[in-house]
């Protein structure tokens, strides 16, 4: 059976602004490579998710905002932010009726840190891209 997760935010969120994608992935048990398609509108994502994966068995499709990070520091700004919120989330999950319980992680692994050796993007390259991309999706050679 397929399903449909979307990501629902408050009314006057700038979120809504921004382009919404649909990643279908697999589920009930199959294996293939899940896929992002976009960018829609919110309307239009949404509904393309639910026509394929409510009709379509074994496949789950995921509906979220595509964010413009102009640089890497807005995306390590983001990242550190879901950092902080899945931290409290476990904290709130490290409790059994109230009381503390300590989980022992013996499983985690160490991993090295890996130097970057290429600049990222500019903010302007990164609009130049995107506009390069949105152009490419409508057709438009102008």
């Amino acid at each position: 059976m397929g399903g449909v997760i979307i990501y629902e935010p408050d009314e006057e969120s700038e979120v809504n602004e921004f382009p919404w994608v649909v990643t279908f992935e697999p589920s009930g048990g199959e294996e293939w490579d899940s896929f992002v398609c976009g960018p829609y509108e919110y309307d239009h994502a949404v509904a393309l998710a639910e026509a394929v994966a409510l009709d379509e068995g074994g496949v789950l499709a995921v509906v979220q905002p595509m964010l413009p990070a102009l640089s890497a520091d807005d995306v390590v700004a983001t990242i550190s932010e879901l950092r902080v919120a899945a931290e409290e989330d476990a904290e709130a999950e490290e409790q059994v009726n109230g009381t503390p319980v300590d989980f022992d992680d013996a499983d985690d692994e160490e991993f090295e840190e890996q130097e970057v050796e290429s600049e990222p993007p500019s903010p302007e390259e990164i609009k130049a891209g995107m506009e390069r991309t949105y152009r490419r999706l409508i057709g438009s050679e102008d």
